[in-house]
Protein backbone atom coordinates (compact mmCIF):
# COMPACT_ATOMS: atom_id res chain seq x y z
CA UNK A 1 0.00 0.00 0.00
CA UNK A 2 1.03 3.52 -0.74
CA UNK A 3 1.80 5.68 2.08
CA UNK A 4 -0.16 9.20 1.09
CA UNK A 5 2.21 11.40 3.14
CA UNK A 6 5.20 9.91 1.33
CA UNK A 7 4.05 9.21 -2.63
CA UNK A 8 6.06 7.35 -4.74
CA UNK A 9 7.95 9.49 -7.63
CA UNK A 10 5.64 8.74 -10.62
CA UNK A 11 2.74 6.33 -10.96
CA UNK A 12 1.62 4.97 -13.83
CA UNK A 13 -1.85 4.32 -15.21
CA UNK A 14 -2.30 1.09 -17.26
CA UNK A 15 -4.82 -0.88 -18.46
CA UNK A 16 -4.58 -4.73 -20.01
CA UNK A 17 -6.07 -5.20 -22.70
CA UNK A 18 -9.50 -6.73 -23.05
CA UNK A 19 -10.52 -9.26 -25.61
CA UNK A 20 -11.96 -6.32 -27.80
CA UNK A 21 -8.62 -4.65 -28.67
CA UNK A 22 -9.15 -6.15 -32.12
CA UNK A 23 -11.40 -3.84 -32.87
CA UNK A 24 -8.77 -1.05 -31.66
CA UNK A 25 -9.43 1.79 -33.94
CA UNK A 26 -6.27 1.73 -36.65
CA UNK A 27 -5.03 2.84 -39.98
CA UNK A 28 -2.15 0.17 -39.70
CA UNK A 29 -1.74 -3.11 -42.92
CA UNK A 30 -1.59 -5.17 -40.40
CA UNK A 31 -4.89 -4.30 -38.41
CA UNK A 32 -6.97 -7.13 -39.05
CA UNK A 33 -3.98 -9.40 -37.62
CA UNK A 34 -3.98 -8.20 -34.66
CA UNK A 35 -3.44 -10.83 -31.41
CA UNK A 36 -4.91 -10.43 -28.20
CA UNK A 37 -3.30 -13.47 -26.17
CA UNK A 38 0.11 -11.64 -27.65
CA UNK A 39 -0.96 -8.36 -27.07
CA UNK A 40 -1.51 -9.16 -23.26
CA UNK A 41 1.91 -10.96 -23.15
CA UNK A 42 3.65 -7.47 -24.35
CA UNK A 43 1.22 -5.54 -22.03
CA UNK A 44 2.52 -7.54 -19.21
CA UNK A 45 6.11 -7.67 -20.47
CA UNK A 46 5.69 -3.45 -20.58
CA UNK A 47 4.53 -3.01 -17.08
CA UNK A 48 7.18 -4.76 -15.37
CA UNK A 49 9.22 -2.48 -17.39
CA UNK A 50 7.55 0.16 -15.28
CA UNK A 51 8.19 -1.11 -12.41
CA UNK A 52 11.43 -1.57 -12.45
CA UNK A 53 12.14 1.37 -13.68
CA UNK A 54 10.45 2.50 -10.76
CA UNK A 55 7.08 3.19 -11.48
CA UNK A 56 4.23 2.46 -9.17
CA UNK A 57 1.65 0.56 -11.09
CA UNK A 58 -2.05 1.85 -10.89
CA UNK A 59 -4.01 -0.69 -12.69
CA UNK A 60 -7.98 0.01 -14.05
CA UNK A 61 -9.62 -2.88 -15.02
CA UNK A 62 -9.93 -4.59 -18.69
CA UNK A 63 -13.36 -3.05 -20.01
CA UNK A 64 -14.07 -5.38 -23.05
CA UNK A 65 -16.63 -1.71 -24.45
CA UNK A 66 -13.49 -0.02 -24.58
CA UNK A 67 -11.54 -1.46 -27.49
CA UNK A 68 -8.47 1.18 -26.76
CA UNK A 69 -8.44 1.16 -23.56
CA UNK A 70 -4.92 0.27 -23.00
CA UNK A 71 -4.11 3.73 -24.51
CA UNK A 72 -4.56 5.35 -21.59
CA UNK A 73 -2.28 8.29 -22.15
CA UNK A 74 -4.49 9.84 -24.71
CA UNK A 75 -7.22 10.89 -21.96
CA UNK A 76 -5.45 13.14 -20.03
CA UNK A 77 -2.52 15.43 -19.44
CA UNK A 78 -1.06 16.03 -16.50
CA UNK A 79 0.12 19.22 -14.72
CA UNK A 80 1.89 19.85 -11.13
CA UNK A 81 -1.36 20.30 -9.90
CA UNK A 82 -4.03 19.45 -11.84
CA UNK A 83 -5.20 16.68 -14.37
CA UNK A 84 -6.63 17.44 -17.36
CA UNK A 85 -8.70 14.94 -18.97
CA UNK A 86 -8.91 15.65 -22.88
CA UNK A 87 -12.14 15.85 -24.96
CA UNK A 88 -11.47 13.10 -27.72
CA UNK A 89 -11.92 13.53 -31.07
CA UNK A 90 -13.00 9.69 -31.92
CA UNK A 91 -16.56 9.22 -30.42
CA UNK A 92 -16.02 5.89 -29.04
CA UNK A 93 -13.30 6.89 -27.34
CA UNK A 94 -14.92 9.08 -24.83
CA UNK A 95 -15.78 6.82 -22.65
CA UNK A 96 -12.39 5.97 -21.76
CA UNK A 97 -11.87 9.35 -19.77
CA UNK A 98 -14.33 9.16 -16.91
CA UNK A 99 -12.64 5.85 -15.43
CA UNK A 100 -9.68 7.56 -15.79
CA UNK A 101 -10.59 10.93 -14.01
CA UNK A 102 -11.67 9.09 -10.96
CA UNK A 103 -8.89 6.92 -11.15
CA UNK A 104 -6.71 10.42 -10.60
CA UNK A 105 -9.40 11.90 -8.39
CA UNK A 106 -6.81 11.33 -5.46
CA UNK A 107 -3.90 12.50 -7.47
CA UNK A 108 -4.88 15.92 -8.84
CA UNK A 109 -7.25 18.57 -8.94
CA UNK A 110 -9.55 17.35 -11.87
CA UNK A 111 -10.55 19.64 -15.30
CA UNK A 112 -12.14 19.27 -18.06
CA UNK A 113 -11.03 21.25 -21.72
CA UNK A 114 -14.01 22.48 -23.42
CA UNK A 115 -15.09 22.21 -27.06
CA UNK A 116 -14.63 23.33 -29.87
CA UNK A 117 -11.17 21.99 -28.81
CA UNK A 118 -10.72 18.54 -29.53
CA UNK A 119 -7.10 16.43 -28.44
CA UNK A 120 -5.50 13.04 -27.62
CA UNK A 121 -2.91 12.66 -24.83
CA UNK A 122 -0.32 11.78 -27.37
CA UNK A 123 -0.11 14.71 -28.90
CA UNK A 124 1.19 16.78 -26.01
CA UNK A 125 5.07 16.81 -25.35
CA UNK A 126 6.70 17.78 -22.14
CA UNK A 127 9.78 19.53 -22.29
CA UNK A 128 11.68 21.97 -19.71
CA UNK A 129 11.54 24.66 -21.96
CA UNK A 130 8.45 24.36 -23.65
CA UNK A 131 5.09 22.27 -23.76
CA UNK A 132 4.62 20.73 -27.50
CA UNK A 133 1.30 20.22 -28.87
CA UNK A 134 0.44 18.39 -32.06
CA UNK A 135 -1.74 19.39 -34.60
CA UNK A 136 -2.99 16.57 -35.76
CA UNK A 137 -6.30 14.53 -36.69
CA UNK A 138 -7.11 13.82 -33.46
CA UNK A 139 -5.71 17.83 -31.68
CA UNK A 140 -6.77 21.28 -33.10
CA UNK A 141 -5.29 24.62 -32.40
CA UNK A 142 -8.03 25.39 -30.19
CA UNK A 143 -6.50 23.02 -27.91
CA UNK A 144 -3.15 24.15 -28.06
CA UNK A 145 -4.47 27.84 -27.58
CA UNK A 146 -6.24 26.52 -24.19
CA UNK A 147 -3.37 24.29 -22.91
CA UNK A 148 -1.76 27.68 -22.80
CA UNK A 149 -4.13 28.36 -19.94
CA UNK A 150 -3.07 25.91 -17.76
CA UNK A 151 1.13 25.23 -18.90
CA UNK A 152 3.12 26.91 -16.63
CA UNK A 153 5.19 27.51 -19.64
CA UNK A 154 5.16 28.55 -23.36
CA UNK A 155 2.87 26.09 -25.93
CA UNK A 156 4.32 25.63 -29.01
CA UNK A 157 2.07 23.77 -31.55
CA UNK A 158 3.26 21.56 -34.14
CA UNK A 159 2.34 20.82 -37.56
CA UNK A 160 1.73 16.75 -37.80
CA UNK A 161 2.61 15.84 -41.02
CA UNK A 162 2.06 11.99 -41.43
CA UNK A 163 0.87 9.60 -38.25
CA UNK A 164 -1.64 9.48 -35.80
CA UNK A 165 0.53 11.82 -33.18
CA UNK A 166 2.92 14.09 -32.41
CA UNK A 167 4.73 11.22 -30.25
CA UNK A 168 4.42 8.95 -32.95
CA UNK A 169 6.84 10.92 -34.49
CA UNK A 170 8.96 12.56 -31.85
CA UNK A 171 9.71 11.92 -27.96
CA UNK A 172 11.85 13.68 -25.79
CA UNK A 173 14.05 11.68 -23.35
CA UNK A 174 15.72 14.60 -21.39
CA UNK A 175 18.93 16.03 -21.33
CA UNK A 176 17.68 17.69 -24.27
CA UNK A 177 17.61 14.83 -26.52
CA UNK A 178 14.76 14.10 -28.62
CA UNK A 179 13.97 10.93 -30.63
CA UNK A 180 12.68 12.11 -34.02
CA UNK A 181 11.03 11.32 -37.47
CA UNK A 182 11.99 14.39 -39.11
CA UNK A 183 9.42 13.89 -42.62
CA UNK A 184 6.46 13.43 -40.10
CA UNK A 185 6.62 16.92 -38.06
CA UNK A 186 7.82 20.37 -38.46
CA UNK A 187 10.94 20.12 -37.32
CA UNK A 188 11.22 23.89 -36.92
CA UNK A 189 10.64 24.38 -32.97
CA UNK A 190 12.83 21.77 -32.28
CA UNK A 191 16.12 23.91 -33.53
CA UNK A 192 18.60 24.09 -31.12
CA UNK A 193 17.88 20.52 -29.30
CA UNK A 194 20.08 17.17 -29.70
CA UNK A 195 17.79 15.09 -32.85
CA UNK A 196 18.72 11.16 -32.77
CA UNK A 197 16.80 11.45 -36.49
CA UNK A 198 14.83 7.93 -37.36
CA UNK A 199 14.73 6.66 -41.29
CA UNK A 200 11.57 6.18 -42.75
CA UNK A 201 12.27 2.20 -42.21
CA UNK A 202 12.81 2.80 -38.29
CA UNK A 203 9.62 5.45 -38.05
CA UNK A 204 7.94 3.18 -35.23
CA UNK A 205 11.45 4.03 -33.14
CA UNK A 206 10.52 7.64 -32.72
CA UNK A 207 8.17 6.73 -29.79
CA UNK A 208 10.27 6.00 -26.68
CA UNK A 209 9.42 6.60 -23.48
CA UNK A 210 11.96 8.04 -21.12
CA UNK A 211 11.87 6.84 -17.26
CA UNK A 212 14.56 8.77 -15.57
CA UNK A 213 17.91 7.54 -16.79
CA UNK A 214 16.13 4.60 -18.78
CA UNK A 215 14.17 4.50 -21.64
CA UNK A 216 11.60 2.13 -23.34
CA UNK A 217 11.55 1.41 -26.43
CA UNK A 218 10.27 -0.84 -29.41
CA UNK A 219 12.67 -3.94 -29.77
CA UNK A 220 14.53 -4.22 -33.69
CA UNK A 221 15.89 -1.24 -33.52
CA UNK A 222 20.00 -1.89 -32.66
CA UNK A 223 21.11 1.43 -34.80
CA UNK A 224 18.60 3.82 -32.71
CA UNK A 225 19.01 1.67 -29.61
CA UNK A 226 23.01 2.37 -29.92
CA UNK A 227 22.35 6.08 -30.64
CA UNK A 228 20.06 6.56 -26.78
CA UNK A 229 22.82 4.83 -25.00
CA UNK A 230 25.44 7.23 -26.74
CA UNK A 231 23.71 9.82 -24.70
CA UNK A 232 23.99 8.16 -21.68
CA UNK A 233 20.91 6.26 -21.10
CA UNK A 234 19.62 2.54 -20.52
CA UNK A 235 17.51 1.07 -23.16
CA UNK A 236 15.07 -1.39 -22.29
CA UNK A 237 13.82 -2.85 -25.81
CA UNK A 238 10.36 -4.29 -25.90
CA UNK A 239 7.62 -6.32 -28.16
CA UNK A 240 5.44 -4.25 -29.48
CA UNK A 241 4.06 -5.90 -32.32
CA UNK A 242 0.26 -5.74 -31.41
CA UNK A 243 0.34 -2.27 -30.44
CA UNK A 244 1.98 -1.05 -33.14
CA UNK A 245 -0.73 -2.66 -35.32
CA UNK A 246 -2.65 -0.74 -33.27
CA UNK A 247 -1.31 2.25 -34.34
CA UNK A 248 -0.24 2.91 -30.84
CA UNK A 249 3.38 2.82 -29.05
CA UNK A 250 5.47 2.61 -25.82
CA UNK A 251 4.10 6.01 -24.61
CA UNK A 252 0.80 5.43 -25.39
CA UNK A 253 -0.02 2.76 -23.04
CA UNK A 254 0.69 4.68 -19.79
CA UNK A 255 -0.48 8.00 -17.84
CA UNK A 256 2.76 8.94 -16.11
CA UNK A 257 1.77 10.92 -12.82
CA UNK A 258 4.97 12.44 -10.82
CA UNK A 259 4.69 12.62 -7.38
Amino acid sequence: MTDPQHPPPLTALVREPSPSFVRAISTHPGKNALNFERALLEHRAYTRALKAAGAHLLFLPPDDALPDGPFVEDTAVIFADHALICPMREVARRPETASVAEALRPLRRIETLAPPATLDGGDVMDTPRALFVGLSRRSNREAARALAHHAQKPVTAVAVRCGLHLKTSVTYLGRDVLVLHPAHVDTAPFKGLDWIVVSEAERYAANCLALGETVLMPAGFGRVAGEIRKRGFRVVELEMTEFEKADGGVTCLSLRVPG
